[in-house]
C-alpha cells in the first residue's frame, strides 16, 4: 500500500517526522518497507496484513495514525442533492453472493480529464489517470477502502441486472479489450439479454464500459463474497486493487458513504445531476456490534497492570465507542466495533488491539517462570530412540526424507499391494493422492527415481506411519550390496540391545521382493521386518536402473524390544587369537546356521563374522579368547578341528585349501 504523506495529512494532523511516523506504524503492525521522495512529497510503502482490508485505504491508515498520536481523524463525509427525474433500473440480487448492493444513476455528465490534484495523487500510488469518471472511482476507493464501478447506463438494455454465479465456460471481454473464458462459480452481473457485463470484483465488461460518448452513468458500490472473489482471481490469474479488498472483506457499512463521496466528486468535476433514488439492497442491518472486554482477563493475558482509563482511551482512539462499567466487582468494557473492523470478533481480538497500541516495547522485560516437570506430560513422546537410529543411518551415508501419506493407485499396483485393503480418500485432490499409504516403499521408490539422474550412490530412509494400522515404520532404500545393508541393520540392533536377531529366507511370494535374495528378520519373540533386493520387474515398472536393496522394519515393535541398559564387560587381561577360516559350502546352505554352529563349538569363541564371499566360498573371522589365561595354538587347534568336522558333517562344508 502506497501512502503519500500529503494525502494522509488531509485526514489526520501529525507533527511526527516521517521516519518517526514510519517507526511507530511498524511497531503497531504496519511495517513501513520504504520511504520514497516524489517531487515535494514523501510516500510510505506499507505492508498491510490480510486481516486488515480497511487499511488498504488512506482513511484506514489515517485511523491508525490517529490511534498512535491521539489526534482526531477527519474522514470525508459527503452529501448529495435530491434526485431529479426518475431513471429506473431493476436489480435482481443474490444476497449470498452480494450481501449489500448500493447504487445510483447520474445523467448529463461530461467525460474529460480529471482535476490535477486527483491525477497527481493517483500517479503517486502507481495508477495511470484515464478520465474523470474512472479516476474518481479509483480515487474514492483508495480514500475510503470500498471499491466502486461505473457503467454506461445507456448500454444496459433492457434496464435489468442480475447478480449470479457463472456456470463455467462463458466468454467475457473486459473494458481493456482482453477476452476471458470464465471459471465456474465466479460472481458475475448479467443483463436481460444474458450478456456478462461485469466480472465482479475483478474487471468491468467492454459492452457497458465508459467511453467519451457516455452521458448517463450507473454507479455501484457493492460488497461481494470474499471466497468466491478469491477463487475467481486465482482461476484466471487476475488480480486488481479492488479484488485485493473484496477477497479480504470489504466494509459492508461503508458503501453508502463511499457512493455519496464518489457521486459528489462526479457532480463537481463531470457535471450532471442525480436522476434516481439511492438503491441500497441488503438483508441485514450492517451496524456496529458489541464485544464485552473484561479488565482482569486483559491484565492476565498481557501480564501487566494497566489503568482502565488508559484502556478506554486506546479503544476510543481506534474508533471504538467504549462504555466502562463494574459487574460483580469486575471492570467490564462494552465495546462497539465499527463495521470496517471485520477482523474483531472476540474478546482476545480487543486485547491484542490494546496491546499493540499500548506498545509491546513498553512491556516490562521478564524471564518466563516455571518448574521442570517431574512426571511425563500426557501424550509425551520420547524421540531419543528415533534420533539414535537416524544418527546411525546418517553415519552410514543415508539421507532422511519425508513424503506424503497419500499415494496413487498406480504406485500401489506397481508393488503388488491389495487395493481392497488400502484406505481410499473419498474426495482426493488428484489421482496422485488417492490412497493412504499401506507401506513406505512406494514413496521411497519414487524418491530414488528422482535422485537417480543426479547421484551415483543413493541411500534414503524414512520414518512414517502406514495405514489403516497407523503403525510407525522405518524403511530404507539403497543401490548398495545386500550384505552392506544387512550389516547396517545388525549395527542398529546391536546398539539398541536387541539380542540374536536372525535373518531367514523370505518364503512368502509377492511382487515386491526378489524371490531368492530376501530375508525376514526375527528374534525368538517377534518378526522385526524384511530386507532384500527389489524384484527386477518392479524396478522396470518404476523406471529404476540397476540393483536396489530395501528394508522395512516395524519400529513400534523394535522400540518395545530395545534394552536401554547396557551390560558392561571389563577389558580382557589376556590377548585373543584371531584366525580366518574359508569354507566351500554346498548351494542353499544358510550362512547364519553355519555361524551359529561355529559359535557353539566352544565357550571361548567370542565372535564369528562373515568376512568375504566368493562363489561358493565363505570366509569367517573367528576370535578366540579365554578370560583366565593366554591360549596356545594347540588349544585353538583342537577347537578348529571340531569346527571343521562339525561343519562337514552337518552341512557338507569343507575347508578350502
Amino acid at each position: 500500500m502506497l501512502v503519500p504523506l500529503s494525502w494522509l495529512k488531509e485526514y489526520i494532523e501529525t507533527d511526527l517526522p516521517v521516519k518517526k511516523l514510519a517507526d511507530r506504524l511498524t511497531e503497531v503492525g504496519f511495517s513501513v518497507e520504504v520511504i520514497k521522495k516524489v517531487e515535494n512529497d514523501e510516500i510510505l510503502e506499507i505492508e498491510v496484513t490480510p486481516n486488515r482490508p480497511d487499511c488498504l485505504s488512506i482513511s484506514g491508515i489515517a485511523r491508525e495514525v490517529g490511534a498512535i498520536t491521539g489526534n482526531k481523524v477527519k474522514i470525508p463525509k459527503a452529501e448529495i442533492p435530491k434526485a431529479k427525474g426518475k431513471f429506473e433500473i431493476e436489480i435482481v440480487n443474490d444476497f449470498k453472493l452480494c450481501p449489500r448492493y448500493t447504487a445510483l444513476i447520474i445523467d448529463g455528465i461530461q467525460i474529460k480529464p480529471s482535476p490535477p490534484f486527483i491525477q497527481k495523487r493517483l500517479k503517486k500510488i502507481g495508477l495511470r489517470p484515464i478520465n474523470n469518471l474512472v479516476d474518481i472511482t479509483n480515487y474514492v476507493m483508495f480514500e475510503t477502502g470500498n471499491p466502486l464501478h461505473a457503467f454506461d447506463y445507456d448500454k444496459i438494455t433492457p434496464k435489468k441486472l442480475l447478480t449470479q454465479k457463472s456456470k463455467g465456460g462463458e466468454k467475457f471481454e473486459s473494458v481493456d479489450g482482453i477476452s476471458y473464458v470464465l471459471p465456474k462459480d465466479a460472481i458475475i452481473i448479467k443483463d436481460s439479454e444474458d450478456r456478462v457485463i461485469d466480472l465482479c470484483g475483478l474487471k468491468g465488461g467492454s459492452n457497458t464500459g465508459i467511453s467519451e460518448q457516455t452521458n448517463t452513468l450507473f454507479l455501484h458500490a457493492p460488497v461481494y463474497n470474499p471466497v468466491l472473489i478469491r477463487r475467481a482471481s486465482q482461476a484466471l490469474s487476475l488480480r486488481s486493487d479492488a479484488s485485493a479488498i473484496f477477497e479480504r472483506g470489504a466494509n459492508p457499512g461503508g458503501t453508502l458513504n463511499t457512493l455519496k463521496r464518489a457521486a459528489s466528486l462526479i457532480l463537481k468535476y463531470a457535471g450532471g445531476e442525480i436522476t434516481s433514488e439511492i438503491i441500497d439492497l441488503k438483508k441485514e442491518k450492517f451496524e456496529p456490534w458489541t464485544i464485552k472486554l473484561r479488565h482482569p482477563r486483559l491484565e492476565k493475558i498481557l501480564g501487566i497492570k494497566i489503568n482502565p482509563t488508559k484502556v478506554k482511551e486506546i479503544l476510543e482512539s481506534l474508533g471504538m465507542e467504549s462504555k466502562l462499567k463494574t459487574q460483580n466487582s469486575e471492570i467490564i468494557y462494552d465495546v462497539a466495533i465499527p463495521t470496517h473492523r471485520g477482523d474483531l470478533k472476540m474478546e482476545e481480538d480487543l486485547i491484542e488491539e490494546v496491546a499493540r497500541i499500548y506498545g509491546y516495547n513498553n512491556f516490562p522485560k521478564t524471564l518466563p517462570l516455571g518448574e521442570t516437570p517431574e512426571e511425563k506430560i500426557p501424550f509425551f513422546k520420547d524421540f531419543s530412540l528415533e534420533e539414535k537410529i537416524k544418527q546411525i543411518l546418517a553415519d552410514s551415508g543415508y539421507s532422511e526424507i519425508y513424503t506424503y501419506s497419500l499415494i496413487s493407485k498406480r504406485a500401489l499396483e506397481n508393488i503388488g499391494l491389495d487395493l481392497e485393503k488400502a484406505l481410499r480418500v473419498s474426495n482426493p485432490v488428484s489421482g496422485e493422492y488417492e490412497y493412504l499409504r499401506p507401506s513406505l516403499i512406494p514413496n521411497l521408490l519414487s524418491a530414488f527415481l528422482l535422485n537417480q539422474p543426479n547421484f551415483s550412490e543413493i541411500k534414503l530412509f524414512e520414518f512414517g506411519k502406514i495405514y489403516p494400522e497407523e503403525k510407525l515404520m522405518l524403511s530404507g532404500i539403497a543401490n548398495s550390496d545386500y550384505y552392506h545393508v544387512k550389516g547396517i541393520l545388525e549395527l542398529i540392533f546391536q546398539e539398541l540391545g536387541i539380542e540374536n536377531p536372525t535373518f531367514k529366507p523370505y518364503v512368502k511370494r509377492d511382487i515386491l521382493y526378489h524371490p531368492a535374495k530376501t530375508a525376514v528378520i526375527e528374534t525368538s519373540r517377534a518378526l522385526l521386518g524384511t530386507v532384500g533386493e527389489v524384484n527386477p520387474a518392479v524396478l522396470t515398472k518404476a523406471g529404476i536402473k540397476g540393483k536396489v536393496v530395501i528394508f522395512n522394519l516395524d519400529f513400534e515393535l523394535i522400540s518395545k524390544l530395545t534394552r536401554v541398559v547396557k551390560k558392561f564387560f571389563p577389558i580382557p587381561e589376556f590377548p585373543p587369537i584371531i584366525e580366518d577360516l574359508a569354507f566351500v559350502i554346498p548351494p542353499k546352505t544358510f550362512v547364519g546356521d553355519l555361524i551359529q554352529l561355529i559359535k557353539v563349538s566352544s565357550s571361548i569363541i567370542q565372535s564369528v563374522e562373515l568376512l568375504d564371499v566368493h562363489e561358493n566360498t565363505r570366509t569367517f573371522r573367528i576370535i578366540y579368547q579365554h578370560p583366565d589365561k593366554t591360549l596356545t595354538d594347540k588349544e585353538v587347534g583342537k577347537i578348529r578341528k571340531k569346527i571343521i568336522e562339525s561343519a562337514e558333517k552337518k552341512f557338507g562344508a569343507r575347508i578350502k585349501g
